[in-house]
């Protein structure tokens, strides 16, 4: 039983040095929003796009793979006159070389729309928000600057206001959007509405270029610009200020859904298709390390597995006793293990040479004559019980050797324990 203890406690010290070790520990919160997908049906995912999209024959794609994909055959009929959507923040950051596809595949002719949850928080969008303006810079070659829009008079404000702002800065909160001026865009659109989860800033754009940058809506009694366009070879890049603008929430209220079908009729030649950015919300289909340590069918396997191996340790194999050190020499085995050495060190003539060489010592110690090895053929010859063909067979064989002809190693062995047990 101490033994069993031994093992299963030496058996998980393993698993947990191996885990510790060797398995990567990805963060991961189960309770996390859901993200703004083509597949999603909650109120942050775009199903209800897709639906309406797929119900008017639209063509609809949902990109699971970079944006170095998008110039490749096969992703759409016509490689102009597409839409792609993409929502930040990304829970997958874009790489730079995927900047550089995608700034190709837009002056190609096709449109990129981005919704950027600058003026709205939704609760998605917590993850991946710290990097928010410097992908959006990346994507549109726009800088966003933020505005101070603080009360002045918020020193002289009373501790209940100041309390009863802070209970309703975590309420959700709603943004409306209103054309500014005549374009084909905002054609029949009179208002956008989004509703903003949290609290979010204001934010003004500047160009990084010299290109011009159209400002084709604004904030609702604020006046700062929401919606830009900016040309970019035969392309276009349309930048919204909110992220949930088209969403399955949002995408039903006021003139939002107006506003895609503007972008989609202005943007749009045969053949073409709107492409839902699902790569860079984690939806992918290349091998992504985190999402596959996250994976729980690999922990419930794993789990499995140890489980097994635990109750084969412990159940099935025996437990072997524990062994002497002392084990007595086969006797046997030593003469084979030397024989064989010999074998494969010495030639056959040195050892026919000494072979002969102990039986005649064997004779020359009974007249108590110096055992030197020389024959003693007379000796032999002259014995009753030596027969005189096998004396002469032995001394046949002896000349061969000393002469360097071919013997038979196994015959002369033979003829030498006979002659042995008839002089004995």
């Amino acid at each position: 039983m101490k033994e069993r203890l031994v093992t299963i406690g030496l058996a998980l010290g393993a698993l947990f040095l191996c885990y510790a070790l060797f398995v990567p520990k990805p963060h991961t919160d189960e309770a996390a929003p859901p993200r703004p997908l083509s597949t999603e049906s909650a109120p942050s995912g775009y199903q209800a796009a897709w639906r309406w999209l797929s119900a008017e024959r639209i063509p609809v794609v949902a990109l699971h793979e970079r944006f170095d994909r998008l110039n490749r055959a096969g992703i759409t009929k016509s490689p102009i006159g597409n839409v792609l959507l993409t929502t930040l923040p990304h829970e997958l950051p874009v790489h730079a070389d995927e900047v550089l596809q995608l700034d190709a595949w837009i002056e190609r002719g096709n449109t990129l729309v981005v919704a950027a949850a600058l003026d709205d928080t939704p609760a998605w969008a917590l993850t991946g928000g710290g990097r928010l303006t410097k992908d959006v810079g990346r994507l549109t070659r726009l800088t966003f600057e933020t505005i101070d829009s603080s009360d002045k008079d918020s020193k002289t404000s009373s501790s209940k206001d100041l309390l009863q702002s802070a209970v309703s800065a975590f309420e959700p909160r709603e943004l409306e959007i209103e054309p500014v001026g005549a374009h084909a865009l905002m054609e029949g659109v009179r208002s956008l509405h989004v509703v903003s989860d949290l609290p979010a800033s204001r934010w003004r754009a500047v160009p990084m270029d010299g290109s011009a940058v159209l400002q084709i809506a604004q904030v609702a009694n604020d006046g700062e610009a929401a919606v830009w366009i900016k040309r970019q070879g035969r392309g276009q890049v349309i930048t919204l200020a909110v992220a949930g603008l088209f969403s399955n929430r949002d995408i039903g209220s006021s003139d939002n859904a107006k506003l895609f079908s503007n972008i989609l009729g202005w943007s749009f030649s045969p053949g073409s298709a709107v492409i839902f950015d699902d790569a860079h919300q984690g939806s992918v289909n290349y091998y992504d390390a985190k999402a596959f340590y996250a994976d729980p069918r690999l922990h419930r396997t794993i789990g499995w597995l140890v489980l097994l191996w635990l109750v084969f340790v412990l159940g099935i194999q025996r437990l072997r006793a524990h062994a002497s050190g002392w084990r007595p020499a086969d006797v046997t085995a030593f003469i084979d293990t030397s024989g064989d050495f010999f074998a494969s060190t010495l030639t056959p003539a040195a050892t026919a040479d000494r072979m002969l060489a102990n039986f005649f010592n064997s004779i020359r110690r009974r007249p108590g004559a110096s055992e030197d090895g020389t024959p003693m053929w007379e000796w032999l010859s002259s014995q009753a019980t030596v027969p005189l063909s096998d004396a002469a067979e032995l001394r046949q064989l002896q000349s061969r050797i000393q002469s360097g002809r071919r013997f038979n190693l196994i015959r002369l062995q033979n003829l030498l324990s006979r002659l042995q047990g008839k002089i004995i």
